[in-house]
């Protein structure tokens, strides 16, 4: 790698670990630590085991999802191959500064020589564009309930950008097929040029623009099967509404007291802010919402801040423990 694409890597992951910290700083109440962690101590352990195999379950489903849209590349993924290499995936995505980084370490886990890299990268493209925009429609539902769970009133004027969570779900889930459109169109104009020499095809040029074409055919395809499209969409739906549920959990498990359709919707209206590719993992992002959020459904500011916080560190347990599936059997003959 140029020593320039090291540098700016650096400087981002500098750049994410100082908006995460500034997140979490402004998040946290003026004095009010010792309450935050006041809460964090009646934590009941019960329900956060409840949440953790909530997680599991999700996991499963996603694995479903992953195997559909990897199919449709050509790719056909055992169940247990899928399910092993998003409980590891998982696991390092809690500490790696990108969801990219996430999507990179489950195509290493199942590359073989049968399965060309280009394939496996559409279809992990075709999975995460599944999970945004159902996230979007589930942030959209979440939005839609809160007149309903009384706490809508004060929306407009604690949190004005609300209404665009779902517009960034989006957004985020289109990202990589604009980027993978303005690949390809540059790799085009550029073969049109007679003075050009092509491309060696395994340069790393040429990679990105095979992997680009093959992405945008694949989605074209997609757009050609709607049954393809609902069954990609359909269990998507169900693993955000496992979001909120676990966050329910975790409300239970701190004694927050909250109604299970108020914890889902709230949950997942976190777990959306959580997606914005600014800091960690979500952290501090999600803490700002909770401290903005929560307050209108009746929850102190504190306990706001530690119902988010417990959120990510029951993640991270979560994580911790997929990551033991390294050590299974990848069910594709290898180890």
């Amino acid at each position: 790698m140029p020593q320039h694409g090291r540098r700016r890597r650096r400087l981002g992951l500098i750049a994410k670990i100082a908006i995460t910290l500034a997140a979490l700083a402004l998040a946290l109440p003026d004095a009010r630590a010792r309450d935050v962690v006041d809460r964090l101590a009646t934590t009941d352990p019960g329900w956060i085991l409840a949440a953790i195999g909530i997680v599991f379950a999700q996991t499963v489903i996603s694995a479903l999802r992953w195997r559909r849209a990897a199919r449709a590349t050509g790719i056909v993924l055992r169940g247990r191959t899928a399910l092993r290499a998003l409980l590891v995936a998982n696991g390092l995505g809690q500490a790696l500064p990108a969801s990219i980084g996430t999507d990179a370490a489950r195509i290493g886990l199942v590359r073989r020589p049968d399965r060309p890299v280009a394939a496996l990268v559409s279809g992990v493209v075709l999975d995460r564009l599944a999970g945004l925009m159902g996230l979007a429609i589930a942030a959209a539902v979440a939005l839609a309930l809160l007149p309903a769970l009384g706490i809508a009133a004060a929306t407009s004027e604690r949190a004005p950008g609300l209404a665009l969570l779902p517009v960034a779900a989006a957004l985020i889930g289109l990202a990589p097929v604009l980027a993978a459109g303005l690949l390809a169109r540059r790799q085009r104009r550029r073969r049109k040029r007679r003075r050009v020499r092509p491309l060696d095809p395994t340069s790393r040029r040429a990679r990105l623009g095979a992997g680009a074409d093959r992405v945008l055919r694949d989605l074209r395809r997609l757009a050609r099967r709607p049954r393809l499209a609902l069954a990609l969409l359909a269990p998507t739906l169900v693993i955000h509404s496992l979001t909120g549920l676990a966050f329910w959990a975790v409300a239970q498990a701190l004694g927050l007291g909250l109604e299970p359709v108020a914890g889902m919707a709230l949950g997942v209206l976190l777990a959306t802010a959580a997606t914005l590719p600014i800091a960690i993992a979500g952290w501090g992002v999600r803490e700002g919402a909770a401290v903005t959020l929560l307050p209108l459904a009746g929850i102190a500011t504190a306990d706001a801040f530690a119902a988010s916080v417990a959120f990510g560190l029951m993640l991270l347990l979560a994580g911790a423990a997929g990551l033991g599936a390294w050590l299974l059997p990848s069910g594709d003959g290898r180890r």
